[in-house]
């Protein structure tokens, strides 16, 4: 079968503080455009309420996908993805796919049709699956099982109510209802049933934009977009330039550059932001849970509609950094991107640091997959913290006091 390279997807994880950025398979090759919308859903009309966690900028139910149980990413920037696990049995690929990741590595990828898919009340079946070892970098650090993904939510329509910590799962959005909750047309696509929203930049008009839950950014630009931006005089020049990315894909961390915009008017249907900063991104442009996390939304696919109303429009949508991006490689943190000008920058931090501690965190004593989850926790409160590295060629080691950058 001859290869087909289709548009990009770029799912990320976490938001850019110095956590790691996490991104899933995003691109389809050599594959018609039908065969991972196919399956169905067993009730033609169907209402369900399910519990969801939120941690770490992301939606995770509970569900099962051939009887294995457990926590699942929700992820309208993917397709469904089962991760092997040697409890597994009876589960065979039908076609090995290449398939490229948020970063865009590609690698062959087997598919599976899962019997059973069952979501609260609802069950589906003969939903086209990712059969996948667990990714590269932090993602085996969360725990879940695997990714429910846009083809399988095709079916429907679904609300994030954030006071009850509840998601509805129904028939349409007639079903749900939507007070108070601002309208706006939906694009889906023909490959894995991805939702894709027109949004404006400075009042410049951009189509289509995907709207990621499995992203945790606010809103970030495609590069090439930014180009075109920037030569139709929307936007400036960049506030900062970093010399690579803190973006994983599910092959490995990504090696494009990306740029800071800042102070930009961003514009969702009638939900408008003002004074925004904007993260460049090699995969597609995308809306992420940094702004989905503002209210209720609802995404009906059937009906291609957007519903949604941010709570606090004095909200600033921004970026948190200390001018470096990690990636996690080997079990190590190791830095894959300086801001040009940054005081990183100007104090000698390079690609290839490796982080050895964080002054008053001793992360010497934990593990890789502690101190992924900690990061956060340990930086968010700080304006200025001292790093201590280690050069990845020479080992010469570094302390360097920097503060977070403010927009």
């Amino acid at each position: 079968m001859a290869v087909k390279t289709l548009k990009k997807y770029t799912p990320t994880f976490s938001s850019k503080a110095i956590i790691i950025i996490i991104g899933c398979l995003c691109s389809i090759h050599s594959m018609s455009l039908a065969q991972f919308n196919g399956g169905q859903l067993v009730s033609e009309k169907f209402y369900t309420e399910i519990p969801f966690e939120y941690v770490h900028d992301k939606i995770v139910i509970q569900a099962s996908m051939n009887g294995i149980e457990g926590r699942y990413l929700f992820d309208t920037g993917a397709m469904c993805i089962l991760f092997k696990d040697s409890a597994q049995h009876g589960i065979k690929p039908y076609r090995q796919i290449k398939i490229g990741d948020a970063t865009g590595k590609k690698q062959e990828a087997g598919v599976v049709l899962i019997a059973s898919i069952q979501i609260g009340d609802l069950n589906y079946k003969d939903i086209p699956t990712l059969n996948v070892e667990m990714f590269e970098g932090p993602f085996k650090c969360l725990g879940y099982k695997g990714i429910i993904g846009s083809n399988l939510l095709r079916f429907g329509a679904f609300k994030i109510d954030w006071q009850s910590r509840k998601m509805i799962i129904a028939d349409s959005y007639q079903t749900i209802g939507t007070k108070n909750l601002a309208e706006s047309k939906l694009s889906v696509n023909k490959q894995q049933s991805s939702p894709h929203l027109k949004v404006k930049v400075n009042k410049k008009a951009i189509k289509w934009v995907l709207l990621d839950t499995g992203s945790g950014d606010s809103f970030s630009l495609n590069n090439q977009t930014a180009k075109w931006l920037t030569k139709k005089k929307a936007i400036g020049s960049p506030g900062y330039q970093s010399s690579g990315t803190n973006s994983h894909g599910a092959w490995g961390a990504g090696d494009y550059q990306t740029k800071i915009y800042n102070d930009l008017n961003l514009e969702l249907g009638n939900n408008v932001f003002e004074s925004v900063v904007v993260e460049t991104t090699g995969g597609s442009s995308k809306v992420g849970m940094k702004v989905l996390e503002l209210g209720d939304f609802i995404i009906d696919y059937p009906q291609k509609r957007f519903f949604f109303n941010h709570t606090d429009p004095a909200h600033h949508l921004t970026i948190d950094s200390f001018g470096i991006d990690f990636i996690m490689q080997n079990d190590q943190f190791v830095v894959n991107g300086v801001w040009q000008g940054s005081k990183a920058d100007k104090n000698g931090v390079e690609k290839g640091d490796v982080l050895t501690d964080i002054e008053g965190a001793n992360i010497r004593d934990k593990s890789p997959c502690d101190l992924f989850l900690s990061l956060k926790d340990i930086t968010q409160n700080q304006d200025t913290l001292t790093f201590y590295f280690k050069n990845g060629e020479t080992e010469k080691l570094k302390k360097v006091t920097l503060s977070r950058i403010v927009f």
